[in-house]
Parts: structure tokens; C-alpha cells; sequence
């Protein structure tokens, strides 16, 4: 009976240690389990706060992928508005060159138009020069008026205040000098026809001006001869005009001079044959010189 006693009580002992170790066993899962779940618990926590951020990412996300589509148009608009404002600019560009072409036009004909205006201003002049000077020499039959009317011109239209005028003694073949200013008769002898420049001129009937380097083969009373005119009637030489030195401001023999010798050369011989006609006949007073 003891011994059944005994073997119960180590059987219940047994079973008594066993229950212990497996409620340890069992109370040691749990708690892992406890940390295993409480690992859980926040891994789960964790990944909720991560699928929070993810989710505000993707929110975020979305709002810069709906800003970047934003910018994107205003990109394009811009693209736009660069192409459409480069197009206005080389379109004004081309304007301003073609208006820059217009304006040199505008220029050069202006400037033609000016110098096409001075030019007609000078005609006029000269023109007005012409028959001033022819008027004056037509204008009367006084034979020291005529003279006078002939320095005026050489004095005030051509521009020298050295100059003679010379008639023709068809006997003798000369030139005889009627008249001067700035010039004395004995710088200017009686001239054969013929001899020297003022003497050849009176011969071809052929206006001499001097070149750049003066006269060529001058006699001595032929120095400083700027031209030589030839005062020719029906084709007839009755005298001529010599002129000396030109006045400091006028530089040389102009188109117009030239106009002005041609006009001597008639019609300052016609006032010299008409005021000595005149006078030979009584009437009017003949003044100084040789009539023709």
C-alpha cells in the first residue's frame, strides 16, 4: 500500500513537474509570442505610417505631376509667345531695313534735288548776270558808258580789276589800245596782228584762256593774261580784251566766265562799233580812245 502510495505520489509528482515545464513552455511561447506580436503591432504601425507617406507622396506626387503638366503648357505657351514675338521682330526688322532703304532714297534724291536746285539757282543767276550785263552794254550809245558797262562786267561778273581793251586799225594791221583799268597804256603797246597771244587771238577770232600754269610763249606785256577776248562784228574781229590778274578770292576761269566772254565777244563789240558810229556822226559825245 506504501509503495502505491509512493509510486502515485512520484506519478503525481511527474505529472506535476511535467504541467509546470509545459505551463513554463507555454507561458515562455506566449510571451514570445507577446513580442512577436507586439514586433507586430509596431512593424504594422510602421508600415500604416509609411503607407501614410506613401499615400501623401502619391498626393504630393500627383500635385507636381498636375504642376509639371502646368508648367508644361505655360512652357509651350511661351514657346509660343518666343516663336510669335521672334516672327513680329524679324518681321519689324525687315521693316526697318526696308524703311532704312527708303530714307537713303529719300536722301539721295533730296540731295539730287538740292543740288539740282542750287544748280538751276545758279543758271538763273547766271542768266540773270547775262542780261544784266548785255542790257548794260546796249542800254546806252554813250561811248565812255559802253566802256565803263565792259569794266563793270570784267570787274563785278568775271572778277578782275586788270584788264584792256584794244580796237583794230585795219590799215595799219594792229591793235590799238582804247581803254583799261588796272592797266596803263604803256604796258600794252600798239600789238600787230598776229604777234604774241593778244595779237593770234585778234587774228583767229579765237578766245584764249591761260592754263593752270598761266600763258605759254607770253610776251613781256602778256604776263599774267588770264584770257584774251576777241570782239568780233559779222564775223569780222574789231578788237579784243585782255584780261590780267584775277582777284584773290576767285580761283580761276568758271563755265560761266567763259559764258560772259562769248557775250563780250558780240555784243561788246556791237556797243563799241554802235556808240564810235554814233560818234563819228556828231551824235553823241565820243569819249576817250579809238573808234572803229
Amino acid at each position: 500500500m506504501k509503495k502505491e502510495a509512493a509510486d502515485r505520489e512520484a506519478y503525481v509528482r511527474k505529472v506535476h513537474d511535467g504541467m509546470h515545464r509545459y505551463t513554463q513552455e507555454i507561458m515562455a511561447e506566449l510571451e514570445k509570442h507577446k513580442r512577436l506580436l507586439a514586433g507586430l503591432e509596431a512593424e504594422k504601425r510602421s508600415l500604416e505610417e509609411k503607407a501614410d507617406s506613401v499615400a501623401e507622396l502619391g498626393l504630393a506626387n500627383t500635385a507636381l505631376r498636375a504642376l509639371a503638366d502646368s508648367l508644361q503648357g505655360d512652357i509651350r505657351r511661351l514657346q509660343e509667345e518666343v516663336t510669335s514675338l521672334r516672327t513680329v521682330s524679324e518681321l519689324r526688322q525687315r521693316e526697318h531695313h526696308q524703311l532704312e532703304s527708303q530714307l537713303e532714297r529719300v536722301r539721295k534724291e533730296t540731295e539730287r534735288d538740292s543740288a539740282r536746285y542750287a544748280e538751276i539757282e545758279q543758271q538763273n543767276s547766271n542768266l540773270a548776270n547775262l542780261y544784266v550785263a548785255s542790257y548794260r552794254l546796249h542800254g546806252t550809245l554813250d561811248r565812255k558808258e559802253v566802256l565803263a558797262a565792259i569794266q563793270e562786267i570784267i570787274a563785278n561778273l568775271i572778277g578782275s580789276e586788270d584788264a584792256a581793251i584794244f580796237e583794230v586799225d585795219r590799215e595799219r594791221k594792229t591793235l590799238g589800245f582804247v581803254a583799261g583799268f588796272g592797266v596803263e597804256p604803256d604796258r600794252c603797246p600798239e600789238v600787230a596782228v598776229g604777234s604774241g597771244i593778244i595779237g593770234r587771238a585778234a587774228e583767229t577770232g579765237e578766245i584764249y584762256v591761260a592754263g593752270p600754269d598761266g600763258p605759254a610763249a607770253a610776251a613781256a606785256h602778256e604776263r599774267d593774261l588770264t584770257a584774251c577776248i576777241p570782239l568780233c562784228l559779222d564775223g569780222t574781229v574789231t578788237g579784243a580784251i585782255a584780261i590780267f590778274k584775277l582777284l584773290p578770292q576767285k580761283p580761276g576761269v568758271e563755265d560761266i566766265d567763259r559764258e560772259l566772254f562769248e557775250l563780250l565777244a558780240t555784243h561788246a563789240a556791237t556797243a563799241l562799233y554802235c556808240s564810235g558810229l554814233h560818234a563819228r556822226h556828231g551824235l553823241a559825245p565820243a569819249g576817250s580812245g579809238v573808234s572803229v
